[in-house]
């Protein structure tokens, strides 16, 4: 059995490899969606002085941190209760937990996105290249605005792509619902991904 969903999510995510002892964790679902976001609001850290002065770079800090947790949670229970809602309509069974596990295990893809983006911003920053935190209409894209919205697309065609496996383990789904149902879920944030690149938001 693999290690983690990345590469191989049908043997990771299948009831016949798991035993009741060796499912996967709500504690490590929640180590990654909460460290995902961590990483992510960590991206602004090298452009905390064009955030109002009256922040200090510790202040900085501290908001990023909470940010992360609060926002690791909010967003596994988001994902959680639509994949439950949604799987439910089209007769899906199973408990909320497990559902909460699954999904939390197939948000890797996110977690390699911002970090990847993360160390890009730090080491453009540490050289002296970072573009501007905001960029005006009349500027063309940056390279690392493009990289952004690439490692974006790439993440959630991969997310969708285990939430398939993830969906139908937990909720006793086929394939076909379970590939339904997961890009439901992510057609918002892949759209929003995509079409930032033409203006439209």
């Amino acid at each position: 059995m693999p290690s983690t969903p990345l590469f191989a999510p049908d043997e990771f995510f299948s009831s016949d490899e798991f035993s009741a002892q060796r499912s996967p964790s709500l504690a490590g679902a929640a180590i990654i969606l909460i460290l995902t976001n961590v990483v992510a609001v960590a991206s602004g850290v090298p452009y905390a002085d064009q955030f109002p002065s009256e922040f200090t770079p510790e202040g900085l800090v501290f908001v990023f941190l909470i940010a992360g947790l609060i926002g690791g949670a909010a967003l596994w229970t988001v994902l959680t209760v639509a994949v439950y809602l949604l799987t439910a309509i089209v007769g899906g069974t199973g408990s909320i937990a497990r559902t909460a596990a699954n999904i939390g295990w197939a948000s890797l893809p996110l977690l390699l996105r911002h970090t990847i983006l993360a160390l890009t911003i730090w080491v453009l920053t540490l050289t002296g290249d970072a573009p501007p935190i905001a960029m005006t209409q009349m500027q063309p894209p940056s390279p690392l605005f493009l990289f952004n919205l690439l490692t974006g697309v790439i993440a959630y065609v991969w997310l969708g792509y285990l939430f398939t496996y993830a969906i139908r383990d937990a909720r006793n789904l086929d394939i076909r619902r379970s590939a339904g149902v997961a890009g439901i879920v992510i057609m918002i944030p892949l759209l929003n991904t995509a079409l930032s690149l033409f203006g439209v938001f």
